[in-house]
This record gives structure tokens, sequence and C-alpha cells, in this order.
């Protein structure tokens, strides 16, 4: 598998080769797209390149400028337990002096938890998107077959407390399958 970290101002942003093009998990906060596109020019990657966009949860640096690539092309890839998250997220910047473009709802791929590893497929991916909250009640985990698992924000294991099961359930669902590298959106890969 062909990846490429494209993240800067301490985010981690990925680039997968899939079947046309690239699939890019996360993006940058609002006002960021020239940092974002000056990155990829640097990776030697154009923009017409990427296809899809999957957001691992709807915080600012994840997330601020999904509908700026939508714009340009790209198609988000929303979880069924996303959806009701777009909106909390347009509701936290207003009144702030960001340049945050809100995230259309009518034209994403919207696609169940079951369905998951028939549309990665599809794009020549062998793997599923998995629930994963803990951080955020809408956290996903992109879990690739060959073992490599693109967590976002998701803390990492030694550092969740006993009494945090909700966590602790995710890393659970995570490690039933063989991993062989956890891809976090902040740090080095582990």
């Amino acid at each position: 598998m062909n990846l490429l970290n494209v993240g800067y101002d301490s985010t981690n942003y990925y680039l997968l080769e899939v079947k046309g093009g690239k699939l890019l998990i996360d993006c940058g906060w609002p006002g960021t797209l020239p940092k974002f596109m000056a990155e990829l020019k640097r990776k030697g990657v154009s923009i017409q390149e990427i296809r899809y966009l999957l957001v691992t949860h709807f915080h600012p640096d994840h997330a601020g400028i999904t509908q700026d690539l939508k714009k340009l092309g790209l198609k988000l890839v929303l979880l069924e337990s996303q959806a009701a998250f777009i909106s909390p997220l347009a509701e936290f910047f207003k009144g702030k002096n960001f340049p945050y473009l809100e995230i259309t709802q009518n034209d994403n791929l919207l696609l169940k938890f079951e369905d998951s590893r028939q549309f990665l497929s599809g794009i020549g991916i062998s793997g599923e998107i998995l629930p994963t909250p803990g951080h955020s009640d809408d956290s996903v985990t992109l879990l690739l077959d060959e073992g490599w698992a693109f967590t976002g924000d998701l803390p990492p294991l030694f550092m969740v407390p006993e009494e945090d099961r909700i966590t602790r359930s995710s890393w659970a669902r995570i490690y039933k399958h063989k991993i062989k590298q956890i891809f976090p959106a902040h740090g080095r890969q582990r």
C-alpha cells in the first residue's frame, strides 16, 4: 500500500493510493487550504489525484477544510455515526474569526459501517472502517487488512484510564485484528 503523510501544523494527514487516485484521511484547520496545497506540491501530488476524503472525527484540525476540498472535487466519505456532528462543527465556528466553510450534507457518500468493506474494496483497498468512540463520539478508524490502523485522535491504550470503558472498548475492537502499525493523527506512527 502506497502511503504518504501530507500533514502540517502538528497534525498528520495521510494519502493512500486507491483505484484511479488517492484517499485522504483527515484535513486541516479552516483557512489552511494554502498550507495543504503547498504540502501537496512539496510532496509531488496534484489535488486532482485525490478522489475521496475520510474524516476520522469532526473537530477543527481534522475537518476544517472539508468543504474547501469538496469544492475542489473530493468526495466526503461520511459514516452513519458522523452525520450528526457536522452541524455542531459549524456552530463551533459561529462568531469566531475563522474562514470556515460549512460542510454541505446533501452531496456526501454516506456509508453504514457494515458497508465500508464493500466500498473500500471497490476503490482497491482491503479493509474496513470501524466506529471507535473515545476521543469523540463520532471517531472512526480505518483498518487495513495488512495491519495498518488510522486512528485519528483515539488516545493510545497505555494512556487510557481503566474506568474509560468506551475508549478501551474501541481499542479492543481494533485489536481483534492483527495490527502491525498504528498511524495516529498526532505524533509518530507506532
